[in-house]
């Protein structure tokens, strides 16, 4: 065998790549562009990882070595993968190996396969504070009574040993509270170190969600939250390096001091704070401060008295001290709170919440110039947290600076104003019906659009009775919702003895009489705003009298007067609901044949009363809420289905025969009428009977489409 030479140039390349840094050592790892350009990433069961661009290729772990999540952005790290997504408060994220807690690498071996020697805390503490990453304060503080400590303890310790310069990001009423000195076993010892010491050994697997750990600060524990991906944190501060082995127990490592919990509940430190008594005083009028007694857990987004005091007076006033209002002081104070402990960092990974006043709450997370262990800023809504996650035994608090309005808490005035029904409220104040919708109710409101609004004529209002009349028309008793609503539905309106209004569900979209909700089910505490695209007006007319007044439709009503007293009768009564398929003088002829003509059915009744129960359906139809390319069946007088097939401009009427599968269709131009409705067809549809000619489908719309008839 020939032996393989090595030029002499190439032996100090061989002998760098013996001593390798770790990460090159351990696997391959994709370069950091394409970390930050792929971001999510998946862990499975078994310890392999792959990024989502690149599913096919896996990374395994070497013996000792653990991942860690950076954001470069924070200088932050931390402990374990968690974000799935790559990205921390809008900010990219990198995947790092390194050794695990209690490992260290080996020469000319791969991953970290040596164990690290096991020293006890106060020196691991010792190398922390000399590697630069220690806190020297508490270092000081626990040097001289180290020994003490684990003389008068007979189990192993837990150490939450805070980063260096970790004490910056402190406030001063917690810094004050870790300084104070307080007696324990015969001796003073701060209550820094004595919070940050737990009186057995806690590893981060063997902690639970909303574990209370006693601490030796008697009757101060520290409360656990453990993320959906096993991140830790104590009183909402994460640990960021876990579960490094000591002799005399474990140490974790925490970007800042512990903030002490506070003994009392959440309604306790609410009592108690003087910058939350705005929101005391909501709270407590609404009956809610019990609710903030019980166990819990619950989260409280807490407004500040600044943030109340710019809300109008008379609206806090009228929320405090008016029983009308109750309902919605009660979704106000509710719409502060949230099921669960949800502490800031929590809250930084989430898009939206549900608080107990059932409505959502957007969330939104941005890096923040503001120095600290985590500079980031949260939104809540449209408010941001600015002092977050003060921690109490039933849950935590965060301080905002914006009151949180919900929509249950406006009036019926202020709901359609954010609707965009701004010129309908105009005209409320105008009717002097504006204060009805501001205390009253329930009423549900079908307010104009704007545009729907311009269209009105100014000689109508301009004059208060018709004005008043028309926007009476337009508010319903009661609470109705698009989920309690019925197909046909009537809903009185409070115009007196006006006639009801009808309601027609689509599958995507519904109408009232002849408008169409553009915007619906916006919530008050005095009821629903549904915005229309039409001026609702009362009418004045049953059908047969419209048929009747309507000139380009009079040898449409002859054919309907001779078909039967009976049809002619329920249409003069204001029998329904009807949707009636008219047809204008002008397009009679359009459709005759020489043995289908228009005085053929004026002098025979059996053909004449077969096409006019083809031009009257048993129902409500409002074409507008049909869906684009959708076709409807629907039922005649006679019993014979129809279909409806809705184009982009116009609608296409189709009798169906019971004898073949063709159809032709007829035109719809147009609606309007009483609480049921006139429809302007096209052309006549002609009865379909056995002695006509059938075509194939295809034939028959072709021709159907070439002289404009409806066979």
């Amino acid at each position: 065998m020939v032996p393989l030479a090595v030029p002499c140039h190439a032996v100090p390349l061989l002998l760098l790549l013996l001593y390798l840094p770790l990460p090159l050592l351990l696997a391959t790892t994709p370069s950091r562009h394409q970390q930050v350009s792929s971001r999510g990433y998946h862990i499975s069961p078994d310890g392999t990882y792959h990024y989502k661009d690149t599913p096919n290729i896996r990374y395994k772990l070497g013996v000792g070595v653990c991942l860690v999540e950076e954001v470069d952005a924070l200088n932050l790290t931390f402990p374990l993968p968690w974000t799935q997504q790559g990205t921390f408060c809008t900010l990219p994220t990198d995947l790092r190996r390194q050794c695990c807690p209690g490992y260290t690498q080996a020469p000319l071996q791969r991953g970290c396969p040596m164990v690290k020697e096991v020293v006890d805390m106060l020196s691991l503490v010792q190398e922390k504070n000399t590697n630069g990453g220690g806190d020297g304060v508490f270092l000081q503080l626990l040097t001289p009574r180290y020994h003490h400590l684990l003389t008068s303890l007979p189990s192993a310790l837990t150490l939450l040993l805070p980063l260096h310069q970790g004490f910056r990001s402190v406030d001063k009423r917690t810094a004050s509270e870790l300084a104070r000195e307080v007696p324990w076993e015969r001796d003073h010892i701060p209550a820094l170190l004595l919070y940050h010491i737990l009186p057995r050994k806690w590893s981060t697997g063997q902690l639970r969600h909303g574990q209370l750990l006693p601490t030796l600060y008697q009757h101060h524990p520290v409360t656990v939250s453990k993320l959906g991906n096993k991140m830790v944190l104590l009183n909402c501060v994460p640990l960021l390096e876990v579960d490094l082995p000591a002799r005399d127990g474990i140490v974790h490592f925490l970007p800042r001091p512990l903030t002490p919990a506070y003994t009392s509940t959440l309604a306790g430190l609410l009592s108690a704070h003087p910058d939350l008594t705005s929101l005391f005083t909501i709270i407590g009028y609404g009956d809610l401060l019990d609710q903030l007694r019980e166990p819990g857990p619950l989260t409280l987004l807490a407004p500040t008295n600044a943030a109340f005091a710019r809300l109008p007076r008379r609206y806090l006033e009228s929320l405090t001290y008016d029983p009308r209002y109750r309902p919605a002081l009660v979704a106000l104070g509710r719409h502060h709170m949230i099921r669960g402990q949800h502490c800031s960092l929590n809250l930084s990974t989430k898009t939206r919440v549900l608080t107990l006043a059932e409505e959502v709450l957007p969330i939104s997370c941005r890096p923040s110039l503001k120095s600290g262990s985590f500079p980031i800023r949260i939104s809540v809504g449209s408010a941001t947290v600015t002092e977050p996650d003060v921690v109490v035994s039933n849950g935590v608090i965060h301080f905002v600076n914006s009151v949180l309005v919900p929509q249950m808490s406006l009036s019926l005035v202020q709901v359609a104003r954010n609707a965009g029904a701004t010129y309908f409220v105009l005209l409320l104040k105008r009717a002097g019906l504006f204060e009805d919708l501001v205390s009253f109710g329930p009423y549900t409101v079908f307010a104009p659009s704007n545009a729907a609004l311009k269209k009105m004529k100014t000689s109508v209002m301009e004059d208060s009775k018709t004005l008043r009349e028309i926007l009476l028309y337009h508010i319903v008793l009661g609470s109705h919702a698009t989920h309690t609503l019925r197909d046909n539905q009537a809903l009185p309106s409070r115009l007196p003895r006006a006639p009801h209004l009808r309601i027609k569900l689509g599958t995507k979209m519904w109408s009232v009489n002849g408008g169409t909700v553009v915007r619906g089910d916006r919530l008050a505490f005095n009821g629903y705003v549904h915005v229309v695209d039409e001026v609702l007006h009362p009418p004045a007319e049953t059908l047969a009298r419209t048929l009747a007044l309507d000139p380009s439709l009079s040898r449409f009503t002859a054919l309907v007067t001779r078909a039967g007293a009976w049809l002619w009768h329920q249409l003069s009564r204001g029998a329904g609901p009807y949707t009636i398929l008219a047809v204008r003088n002008e397009d009679i002829d359009r459709w005759a044949t020489d043995t289908f003509t228009y005085y053929r059915l004026l002098h025979d009744t059996r053909l004449l009363n077969l096409s006019v129960k083809m031009h009257v359906l048993g129902d409500f139809m409002m074409p507008r809420v049909l869906e684009e390319g959708t076709t409807t069946i629907l039922r005649t007088l006679n019993g014979l289905p129809s279909k409806l097939t809705q184009s982009p401009k116009i609608s296409h009427y189709s009798p169906v025969s019971p004898h073949s599968s063709y159809r032709s269709p007829s035109t719809f131009y147009g609606s309007y009428g009483y609480k049921n409705s006139i429809t302007s067809a096209g052309s006549l549809c002609k009865p379909l009977v056995s002695s006509l000619k059938v075509f194939r489908e295809e034939q028959h719309e072709k021709q159907a489409e070439e002289d404009g008839r409806c066979i």
